[in-house]
């Protein structure tokens, strides 16, 4: 996907204002004023600072506060109407959080989505995507390198060292375990497997030198490149994976279902902000999850990295 040029951080300080109030086109009717409140913990991944996260996702929570009738709060019953009080978590908090019931709604990766769903947890219920043709958004894993390597093949990374994000990331480790053999590079055998604890370190890292290629997914490149930390003419794609989910968002077992009702209609009739339609372009909407259809290929992916563990 393209991304237009421009540093979020301006779009995000143009559009500031409460956290909890930003104005949301196409609100669903509000629940009724007499029905209770309920509270949900939300939990967010820890992709980018807590401004930035509720500059991107402040108006998603508004409208769902208003709309679904729910008072959203962190682990520590502090309001998000503040947008410091925003939990982002590390990806195994953030499993931990779901599983253990601290938190009740939570943006996940496909990684973590298939982790949740293995272990029982409800599948997702809404990925962004366009409405007009009804298509939800997706990624690709990317093996990258900088554009003045000598590396032109996947093949001429043998004996070198290549970036992984975290264990648990589908496009940042599951996903090189499971297709990258096939290109003739098989993790740990053919090349030395470094973790740099997320994408942006992965990319960075080839960037600077300190790895000679990276496994990344090709959203949040793009996003790198939106933001104006890396140039896309300093980045060589020596191969590209077929599509995959990208994040996904997942609502704990115990909430009751009235509630979680209520919270996926409202989330349907979400408008995405301007600055989503940016980050995201060709998205506008949240559109319901197939899991079997949308997630196959992630959930292959799962399974045979998880072949043979006891």
């Amino acid at each position: 996907m393209k991304f237009a040029s421009f540093p979020i951080a301006l779009v995000i300080a143009g559009l500031a204002g409460p956290a909890l109030s930003q104005p949301s086109a196409g609100r669903a009717p509000a629940a009724s004023p007499a029905a209770a409140r309920t509270d949900l913990v939300v939990a967010m991944p820890r992709t980018y600072g807590k401004t930035e996260t509720m500059g991107l996702w402040g108006g998603y929570f508004s409208h769902l506060s208003s709309c679904a009738n729910v008072s959203l709060r962190n682990q520590r019953g502090e309001s998000l109407d503040v947008s410091t009080n925003v939990d982002t978590l590390a990806e195994k908090e953030l499993v931990d959080s779901i599983r253990t019931g601290k938190a009740q709604l939570a943006q996940v990766n496909p990684g973590l989505a298939a982790q949740l769903v293995s272990a029982g947890e409800p599948a997702p219920f809404a990925v962004p995507g366009n409405k007009a043709a009804n298509k939800p958004n997706s990624y690709h894993l990317v093996l990258i390198t900088r554009v003045d390597s000598p590396f032109r093949q996947p093949r001429d990374l043998v004996g070198k060292k290549i970036a992984h994000s975290t264990p648990t990331s589908n496009s940042g480790n599951l996903a090189p375990r499971a297709l990258f053999p096939a290109l003739g590079l098989a993790p740990e055998k053919d090349y030395e497997v470094v973790f740099s604890n997320g994408h942006e370190r992965s990319v960075m890292g080839v960037m600077h030198g300190f790895y000679d290629g990276a496994a990344v997914a090709s959203d949040l490149l793009d996003r790198m490149v939106l933001k104006g930390d890396i140039r896309a003419s300093s980045v060589r794609t020596l191969w590209q994976s077929p599509p995959f989910m990208t994040e996904s968002w997942v609502m704990g077992k115990d909430v009751p279902a009235d509630v979680q009702a209520r919270v996926r209609k409202c989330s349907y009739s979400y408008s995405f902000s301007p600055v989503l339609r940016k980050m995201l372009p060709g998205n506008d909407v949240f559109l319901p999850v197939n899991f079997d259809r949308d997630f196959a290929t992630v959930m292959e992916v799962y399974r045979k990295s998880q072949a043979g563990k006891p």
